[in-house]
């Protein structure tokens, strides 16, 4: 995966027309004529601007969503505007990959089919393996997202459902009881780059001796269960058509990037709003689900917050791997803690969708409950061993009782994508894909 702020920084430095696609776009369909006309003149002119000054534009949102117009009159291939895949509910099944069985939709928690959802989800696995192959032509194979990790550390997930509504007191949240765990804190690149550069930061937790049937058919005896979160409380993708999209520019170079900066502004934005959040150790980050997550009779999301309010200092020259080593000194010297929340779904699916995971749910419609704390005892966790342990994990939300099932269209293709690619990697590697059973 590409960083898009930094490519939108370097063609910026060549030109000035990014300010004027709303602009176009606005004309284009209020005054077709006049709008040629306007785009015609704005083509002849060209500017030089110092990258300084990107930020300054980039801070301001109605500027930054202007700025994708550059790409779309300097690049020929930009030839038409995409549209949103409209939903449609005509079937509650989509078939997944011949390693999982056929997903059943909750029609009742909101999650509706998209147009060729099975076919879609293929490809991005398809563009996806095409792309690990080509970058690793011999092992080791790394993810493709995520590729970074920053240690995983031993902690423990400890229920308290006191504050839960009684029918919401299902799957690990039935009893009040500790649970061993892993946490796997990573940065989302699918190469290895700098902390200091923007990026996600992905939170993954294991939970162990989770007893019950899985989700996953190869898996369903496995006694764990994952929570993936990232430092986003929504999704920079909004529908599958855009995912499609994104996964296919990602894996064909600068052109293809440029070109989906373009038509999809907001996408971009998104990812700039992630990508500029300062991070100054990842036990000091708030991290979320962005996606929903089944829990009883409803849909929640999750949350996890640092239970203090400390905040590391950043070094004026960081290192390669500050956020490790910031980590690192810190469990060296003391425990650590998170709470886990969770929102429940209380609106209607207008106000809190399914199936759009960019749009944020009201934390005054719903607040966030608290349901467990996490803790993380005082650890070293650099050895050798304990880092590549660390790259052989394998995470996926699916990793799942029935009670906390994934919901809605991201999760459906991190189905099918996320174990083709782990089966990938493991075999690649020659390590046997087997899920933790205790420390």
């Amino acid at each position: 995966m590409f960083y898009l702020k930094e490519i939108i920084r370097k063609y910026l430095q060549k030109s000035l027309f990014f300010y004027w696609h709303n602009v176009f776009y606005y004309l284009e369909s209020k005054l077709p004529k006049f709008y040629y006309l306007i785009k015609i003149t704005f083509m002849k002119i060209k500017f030089n601007i110092l990258a300084k000054r990107f930020d300054i534009f980039m801070k301001n949102k109605f500027y930054f969503q202007l700025s994708s117009g550059l790409v779309f009159l300097s690049l020929i291939s930009c030839s038409s505007i995409s549209k949103d895949m409209d939903i449609i509910d005509t079937n509650n099944i989509i078939n997944a990959n011949s390693n999982n069985s056929k997903i059943v939709l909750d029609t009742q928690l909101g999650e509706k089919l998209y147009p060729q959802e099975a076919e879609k989800t293929k490809m991005i696995e398809d563009t996806i393996l095409s792309g690990l192959k080509k970058e690793y032509q011999k092992p080791p194979v790394h993810r493709d997202v995520h590729a970074k990790h920053h240690g995983c550390v031993k902690s423990y997930f400890k229920v308290n459902n006191s504050n839960l509504p009684e029918k919401y007191r299902v799957g690990v949240f039935s009893q009040n009881k500790e649970y061993q765990s892993f946490i796997r804190f990573s940065n989302g690149n699918g190469k290895p780059k700098p902390d200091k550069e923007g990026d996600v930061r992905g939170f993954a937790i294991k939970l162990m001796g989770v007893p019950g049937k899985k989700l996953l058919e190869n898996e369903i005896n496995e006694q764990t269960q994952d929570f993936l979160l990232i430092n986003a409380e929504s999704f920079f993708i909004e529908n599958l058509e855009d995912y499609t999209d994104f996964i296919k520019a990602t894996n064909q170079g600068l052109p293809s990037i440029l070109k989906f900066a373009v038509l999809h502004p907001k996408v971009s934005y998104r990812i700039y709003q992630i990508f500029k959040q300062q991070i100054t150790s990842p036990l000091e980050t708030n991290f979320f689900s962005s996606t929903p997550y089944k829990l009883g009779t409803t849909a929640v999301k999750y949350k996890v917050s640092p239970c203090g309010s400390e905040n590391t200092k950043i070094s004026s020259k960081p290192s390669d791997n500050y956020l490790r080593e910031n980590m690192s000194k810190s469990l060296k010297q003391k425990d650590a803690c998170f709470n886990f929340y969770v929102q429940l779904n209380k609106g209607n699916f207008e106000t809190m969708p399914i199936e759009d995971a960019t749009k944020l749910w009201d934390a005054k419609t719903s607040p966030y409950i608290q349901v467990a704390q996490i803790n993380i005892p005082k650890q070293e966790f650099e050895s050798k061993e304990q880092m590549q342990f660390c790259e052989d994990l394998s995470f996926t939300p699916w990793h799942s009782l029935p009670e906390h099932k994934p919901l809605g269209a991201t999760n459906r293709v991190r189905k099918t994508v996320y174990e083709t690619i782990s089966n990938y990697r493991h075999t690649q590697n020659g390590v046997q894909r087997k899920e933790p059973n205790s420390f």
